[in-house]
């Protein structure tokens, strides 16, 4: 796993005009006090627009504007860039021992600080715990178990798995998955006997399942789409009234066009899945700007598009990924990165993303950084460079306003909250 270090051996570190170097002679035992207050000069800090030069302290691992009298170490950034880290606003993969100490450093090398798990059992990922939310692990944010209606996605993968074993020493049986793997609600009864075993799981948000609500009634009792539907459009809104009322925020899965439409009528914080990325249909512009105006956050995950690189229309949907793009883009609809790519940290998605042409640098910057932590911690004070806010950021070798290409590969730097990851 990554080590936490001083801040203040960071005067062992030298940041080459031309190049990164290698950080030696650091003790790893050694943990980050947050009573250090650390003088950053000549570095180049974004502001949400632009790059400004300016001199910034860390004290009590806080980002700070303001003159400090009393200072530990002067560090000089030697004209460099800084920016906020990146983030991962939708995944799966951090809930199994498999691998994950190759997962996690994969997200820090990458600058990926903060995971949304949209769903995971929490059985499962209890003992995995002490990797996150520390100064020197990722920060996670989870939903548990999503709702959906019976024989709903993700009941079938979730059976499947069951099926392959990967659930030994958790379950006995399927039936015992509900409120681990999946919560079944298909009538309002439903969701208020099982709503205080829903929160006593402690979610951090809830996780919520529209597939094809267009076609709910032809679905819901034909075995033929088992896995491949979700819940009633005709309570959705009564379920994210309710998760507001215990003071959560509500994602949605959707598919659609029309499971966009129902989401955003029915008020949810976010829709974590662009719609008909496997359809090819547009998104309506009045849901488009309704959701503007709600301030709801669309997380992309368009790299799911290339499961579809064999089939006649894939050049099709790729333009329809593009139109939809560029229809949220227009109105001004928040977007946030996230890939929901089990062995993607969000990188590749944001290099497809770049690859459309769909955005300036600008735009890409602050939905991997801003856009894409403010969805998954709404609360922190996180994702940008502000006097107050937590002293977590990137340092990069060049602009990405000018060029954001292979913009991970250009770090030299990774601080989080106070705390140099080597």
């Amino acid at each position: 796993m990554k080590k936490c270090y001083m801040l203040a051996l960071l005067a062992f570190l030298t940041l080459s005009r031309n190049s990164s170097q290698k950080i030696d002679g650091i003790d790893s035992e050694k943990k980050n006090p947050n009573n250090q207050t650390i003088k950053f000069i000549e570095g180049n800090w974004f502001n949400g627009k632009t790059f400004k030069k300016k001199t910034v302290w860390l004290k009590n691992s806080l980002i700070s504007f303001e003159k400090e009298a009393e200072i530990d170490t002067v560090i000089n950034l030697f004209g460099k860039y800084i920016i906020p880290p990146f983030a991962e606003a939708h995944n799966h993969n951090l809930e199994s021992a498999y691998k994950l100490e190759e997962r996690i450093n994969s997200y820090l090398d990458n600058g990926v600080f903060y995971v949304k798990l949209l769903s995971s059992i929490k059985k499962r990922i209890a003992p995995l715990m002490y990797h996150y939310n520390k100064p020197d692990g990722l920060d996670v944010s989870m939903a548990h178990a999503p709702l959906t209606a019976k024989g709903g996605h993700p009941i079938a993968l979730r059976e499947k798995f069951f099926g392959y074993g990967r659930f030994k020493g958790l379950f006995n049986s399927v039936e015992e998955m509900e409120y681990h793997g999946y919560v079944i609600i298909n009538t309002l009864e439903d969701l208020h006997i099982k709503w205080d075993s829903i929160l006593s799981f402690s979610p951090d948000f809830i996780k919520t399942m529209l597939l094809h609500s267009e076609a709910y009634d032809k679905r819901k009792n034909d075995t033929a789409f088992f896995g491949r539907k979700g819940l009633d459009p005709k309570i959705f809104p009564e379920v994210v009234k309710k998760a507001h009322q215990s003071n959560l925020r509500v994602s949605v899965h959707a598919n659609t066009a029309y499971d966009f439409h129902v989401a955003v009528n029915a008020d949810v914080d976010e829709i974590a899945h662009l719609p008909e990325i496997h359809n090819g249909k547009p998104i309506a512009i009045e849901d488009a700007l309704l959701a503007k105006k709600k301030g709801i956050t669309v997380v992309t995950t368009i790299s799911l598009v290339k499961k579809n690189k064999d089939k006649e229309n894939y050049k099709d949907l790729v333009a329809n990924v593009i139109n939809n793009l560029k229809l949220l883009k227009k109105v001004g609809v928040k977007l946030a990165i996230g890939s929901d790519i089990y062995n993607d940290n969000s990188v590749d998605e944001f290099n497809f993303l770049h690859e459309l042409q769909v955005f300036s640098n600008l735009e890409l910057l602050k939905m991997w950084t801003e856009n894409a932590v403010g969805t998954i911690f709404p609360n922190r004070k996180v994702g940008k460079l502000e006097d107050g806010y937590e002293g977590s950021f990137l340092v990069l070798d060049k602009n990405p306003l000018n060029d954001i290409s292979n913009i991970n590969k250009s770090i030299v730097l990774r601080v989080k909250e106070g705390c140099l990851l080597k």
